[in-house]
């Protein structure tokens, strides 16, 4: 003890657990523990049911599987969600007289280069060319309104100078009649918007839009899903799907509330960064993750030889282009007086796919009690039924744009799909929770790689490595998960650390 009571003498500060640490007495020296990765190996997910995507999604789903060789999930995702975007604007779902909308959320998981990117530009290009058609009316009707708002400002200057007395100045503005309105922001595709952008977007622009990314790591790791905003845009985001009206309250835009606007999402992400959101406590106890869709194919990468096609001129690409066309540029449904609110028609289950769609919610629910096979994803689960009716509108209108009925074809194929994704929330949601701990050693690990120091003590682990990991428990606890896995083992010397001999240090395995 002569060595750690010069620590004393000479470092009189020293916390208690410090002086602990600083103790000079080694351990035995540890063998490496045989290596092990740290991510569990996922079972092999089932075959995304393309064939119940309908007579418009399906055929251009298979062709782009077929030419651009990206997984057939990934092609069905993007295709759907596309044809969410398209919908979400023109027609809602009523059910024993709850509504909800058409919007779907939908996340796709892919290694880089599965194509995600061809298959995002083909799904999409409807939804770019209506984007493109409203950017050029707008550049017109800007011209326009500020020819007139210019006017109107002067008129009423003149009217406010001309006449004399409270009631003839009201008079006066009152024959002039309300200033001109701005024409609608064209945008109803955003990349990375923040919610407060999101929120700005819907109040001064189209009431139907769409949050789409091919790489959407940008959106997971950006300003709006950082420690600070995440919780703050996982509501907001779950206030849209669910259909619900918008509050803003702001110091300096006042108290405003949005009705009838719909958003769907479409992110396309690496596995690395799904596991960011699918491991995530706070957005799966908000209910974020239980309103998404969520699909992660076996790569295709290997098997892909050159297809000399421009798939854009593939008939069944034009057909689904053609279409979603036709239900972009369809007027949409607003409420009266009202530029950008919608009030969407209302589709009904007729009689075959309301005793189905009841048959599919009583099974769910059993399967939800404890043990039993869904109680796992029960926060999904619970919304199964209701993903069902939503993805059943979907292709219902994307197959007969002024339909008011789902019926019971398309109900039994929105089944199939929401089975689907069950299984995938089955398969990812869960594994994603139980290595939550696998993933934050993960990260560690990279944090101790980077440094190329084979050894460290574990007082500079959790005071200066990666933010999640510093304190003293949690610190402890990696490193032993790291140390099971055979990454670090236990140093038999000690490492000098702010001019103080730690015992309880750490060497990394630098080589493999």
């Amino acid at each position: 003890m002569e060595d750690l009571a010069k620590i004393v003498e000479t470092c009189p500060n020293l916390t208690l657990a410090e002086l602990a640490d600083a103790d000079t007495r080694l351990p035995p020296a540890l063998e490496w523990n045989e290596l092990k990765p740290l991510q569990r190996e996922l079972p092999s997910p089932e075959q995304f049911p393309i064939d119940s995507l309908g007579s418009i999604l399906a055929p251009a789903g298979r062709k782009m599987h077929e030419i651009i060789q990206s997984p057939a999930a990934i092609c069905g995702q993007s295709v759907l969600a596309a044809a969410a975007l398209a919908v979400q604007g023109q027609a809602d779902i009523q059910i024993d007289g709850r509504s909800f909308p058409s919007s779907g959320f939908f996340i796709t998981v892919g290694d880089s280069g599965e194509r995600k990117s061809a298959v995002d530009t083909i799904a999409l290009q409807a939804q770019r060319n209506h984007q493109k058609r409203l950017k050029e009316q707008f550049d017109g009707d800007l011209f326009n309104y500020k020819i007139n708002s210019d006017a109107y400002k002067t008129a009423r200057e003149e009217a406010l100078k001309k006449n004399k007395g409270v009631e003839a100045k009201r008079a006066a503005l009152e024959s002039l009649g309300p200033a001109p309105e701005p024409p609608l922001e064209p945008v109803i595709l955003a990349e990375e918007p923040t919610y407060e952008g999101l929120v700005k977007a819907f109040a001064t622009g189209q009431p139907s839009i769409g949050m789409v990314s091919d790489e959407g790591g940008r959106m997971v790791g950006g300003h709006a899903m950082n420690a600070d905003n995440q919780l703050k845009t996982a509501a907001g985001l779950s206030l849209l799907w669910d259909g619900k009206p918008i509050t803003r309250v702001r110091a300096g835009d006042g108290c405003s509330v949005l009705y009838g606007r719909r958003l769907s999402v479409h992110l396309m992400v690496q596995p690395s960064v799904a596991d960011l959101l699918l491991s995530n406590p706070e957005l799966r106890e908000q209910g974020l993750l239980s309103r998404c869709l969520v699909s992660f194919p076996e790569s295709t990468a290997g098997t892909r030889r050159y297809r000399e096609v421009n798939l854009a001129d593939e008939q069944d690409i034009k057909t689904y282009s053609w279409r979603l066309s036709c239900i972009l540029e369809a007027p949409l449904s607003l409420a009266r007086g009202k530029a950008n609110e919608l009030e969407p028609r209302r589709l009904q289950l007729d009689a075959a796919a309301k005793r189905q769609w009841i048959a599919f919610h009583d099974e769910i629910e059993g399967l939800l009690k404890s043990g039993e096979r869904l109680s796992a994803i029960r926060g999904f689960a619970n919304k199964a039924p209701e993903h069902a009716a939503r993805l059943s509108a979907i292709l219902a209108v994307t197959d007969l744009p002024d339909t008011t009925i789902i019926d019971s074809d398309h109900l039994s194929a929105g089944v199939d799909l929401t089975r689907y994704y069950i299984g995938e929330a089955l398969r990812l949601f869960d594994s994603a929770a139980q290595d939550a701990e696998l993933l934050l050693a993960g990260r560690l690990l990279a944090w101790l790689l980077a440094r190329r120091k084979p050894v460290i003590s574990l007082v500079e682990i959790y005071r200066c490595g990666p933010n999640q990991v510093r304190n003293a428990k949690t610190a402890s606890k990696l490193m032993e998960v790291l140390r099971e896995h055979g990454w670090v083992r236990p140093s038999p010397e000690p490492v000098v650390f702010e001019d103080v001999k730690r015992t309880n240090a750490w060497e990394v395995r630098l080589q493999i």
